[in-house]
């Protein structure tokens, strides 16, 4: 990302060592053979231990290694937050953008699905710019989606989400595009094109999903600016882009440059753990076949 190179240096050494703590690739056949309470058991005697221990004794078994992934995920992120400093925070804070968005997405479908307050509040993200208490008291003190919208007026959000109010998917989409547009614009060299990669693989995947379901999707990319994808098959296609993204997100760790390619290569590691972890579990949830959950993992 553009600046001229301060905190870098001292952001990415700490990002690699925890890099260093991701689950091996080894481990997932060994998880994949596992109970749901064997998994947890594992991961209480891993990097999740803090989380586990948190929510064992509310949850169990499935909803357990869930929700214990997800606060994972977002305590490993503000940790990378918390030390950050100066042009590396700016990098951190644009690309952690996109779990505010993934709590609006949430906390708005959420609403209008009249879906149990608890079960919203234990599906956040709270690792961009809310916290965990302003969006756990925006779901508590909203009724439907038009009161949650309003507790985000004095946002940068508020904008889109009042012009597309009455239609959600176009919300969402305004959401995402807005995104990558600003996260493309800040990024510069190797981290610039592996975002406008993930654009495109996700303008495909959109694109095909619109045909099935009928429903219009709004580009991320202008089709005039990009190589066109054609999906054949989604799920595989799905699998197949999550992979380019992934080893071209590995290899970012170890860049030794001034700017914020290891924080972004780590990010993109940590969120294919996390997606594993939740293939696995729902997989073991719905009782599939080992071969099919190793269809849709990345490792």
């Amino acid at each position: 990302m553009t600046g001229k190179g301060f905190g870098y240096s001292y952001t990415n050494t700490r990002v690699r060592v925890m890099k260093s703590k991701l689950i091996d690739s080894t481990e997932y056949p060994k998880l994949m053979k596992m109970s749901l309470d064997q998994i947890a058991r594992f991961l209480g005697e891993s990097e999740y231990k803090k989380e586990i221990e948190e929510l064992g004794a509310v949850f169990e078994e499935a909803n357990l290694i869930e929700y214990a992934v997800n606060r994972n995920l977002a305590n490993s992120f503000k940790k990378i937050l918390s030390f950050s400093l100066k042009d590396s925070r700016k990098s951190v804070l644009v690309f952690l953008k996109k779990y505010d968005i993934w709590n609006i997405k949430t906390i708005l479908r959420g609403k209008q699905s009249n879906e149990n307050p608890e079960e919203i509040i234990q599906n956040l993200i709270p690792a961009g710019e809310f916290s965990e208490e302003f969006l756990t008291e925006v779901i508590k003190k909203s009724n439907s989606v038009e009161e949650a919208v309003e507790f985000f007026k004095k946002t940068s959000y508020y904008g889109i989400m009042k012009k597309h109010l009455s239609n959600l998917t176009e919300l969402e989409d305004e959401l995402d595009i807005n995104y990558f547009n600003e996260l493309i614009e800040s990024s510069s060299g190797k981290v610039k094109n592996l975002m406008i990669q993930q654009a495109v693989y996700l303008d495909a995947l959109n694109e095909a999903r619109a045909k099935e379901t009928k429903i219009s999707m709004k580009n991320i990319i202008s089709t005039k600016k990009r190589k066109k994808i054609v999906v054949e098959n989604l799920e595989e296609a799905r699998v197949e882009f999550k992979k380019d993204i992934s080893a071209k997100g590995k290899k970012l760790v170890h860049e030794f440059k001034r700017d914020s390619s290891p924080v972004i290569g780590y990010f993109i590691a940590k969120e294919n753990e996390a997606n594993n972890l939740r293939i696995i579990t729902r997989g073991k949830q719905s009782n599939l076949p080992l071969d099919l959950i190793e269809k849709q993992m990345v490792f």
